[in-house]
């Protein structure tokens, strides 16, 4: 059973001056990465000593990171519209795909993994209530299929997204609507019908993680909160993120590290519970 988060968790800001703060991952050896540090198009490094320097820049505009089973950081460009693959060392480059089917991209925000090593990436726009044409993608595990697949389209702006802990959903925050939604994978890879996961009363969604306990953890824009979500639609627990613009997360220990962009900062959230591992 999931414990119960304290009470008093108090946000604590550990890295200042970034841009628009976004993208926000921790590699295996407590590095963490994010996007726009200085100035838009960077990628920011903080080591575990505390050091925050410019990692590389980037030629476009990158909003969320991960970081896959090699230990190379995967990020969304928007500005490039596409999705690149950077060296953990020497920041070295490697564009992964600009185009589905000869067509760009619309604006890649964000990023998440399966534990099969397959990336999924969201890629919304322009939308408007009436015309939805935002859609999320999977690219095949890299050194075996490098195939992208459209997996659902006409989403009104798909934000973050998630593979559940058992592989078995895919878990989108649709940010125009406020809500989170879930599709089941089917036996050929392809989803499922929608369903509303849980509908938010204001705005909005962006990057979601799930914790070790299976639960998602959500983080709503203007909201000023990280909210967390059972699978089951439950909302269990809002919590204080330090400022308005809450663009998304990551665990590291058993902490939470959220980007606040109207504070252009990141804020630590000592919430007692871990990440639940996204890779193999």
């Amino acid at each position: 059973m999931a414990p119960l988060l304290p009470s008093n968790i108090a946000p604590y800001p550990v890295v200042a001056n970034i841009d628009f703060a976004e993208g926000p991952i921790f590699d295996d050896r407590g590095n963490l990465f994010f996007v726009n540090y200085l100035r838009k198009g960077t990628l920011g490094k903080m080591t575990p000593d505390g050091t925050v320097s410019v990692f590389c820049e980037t030629g476009g505009r990158v909003n969320g990171l991960k970081i896959d089973s090699a230990g190379y950081v995967i990020g969304a460009d928007a500005g490039g519209k596409r999705i690149l693959r950077i060296h953990p060392d020497d920041a070295s480059i490697e564009v992964l795909t600009d185009n589905f089917q000869g067509s760009p991209y619309l604006s890649p925000n964000d990023v998440c993994l399966d534990l099969a090593g397959n990336i999924y990436f969201s890629d919304p726009s322009d939308e408007t209530p009436d015309a939805p044409i935002g859609s999320v993608y999977r690219l095949g595990r890299l050194g075996k299929d490098r195939k992208v697949t459209q997996l659902v389209t006409g989403l009104r702006y798909p934000n973050g997204l998630a593979v559940s802990p058992n592989q078995k959903q895919l878990i989108v925050a649709e940010t125009m609507t406020d809500r989170i939604l879930a599709y089941g994978f089917l036996a050929d890879g392809s989803l499922g019908e929608e369903r509303i996961l849980y509908q938010f009363p204001n705005s909005s969604v962006d990057g979601i993680m799930f914790d070790e306990y299976d639960r998602l953890w959500v983080a709503r824009w203007l909201n000023e909160t990280v909210d967390v979500i059972t699978l089951e639609g439950e909302l269990v627990a809002e919590v204080p993120a330090g400022g308005a613009k809450v663009t998304n997360l990551c665990f590291w220990g058993k902490s939470v590290y959220v980007t606040v962009a109207g504070r252009h900062s990141i804020h630590r959230l000592d919430v007692g519970v871990a990440g639940k591992p996204y890779t193999s």
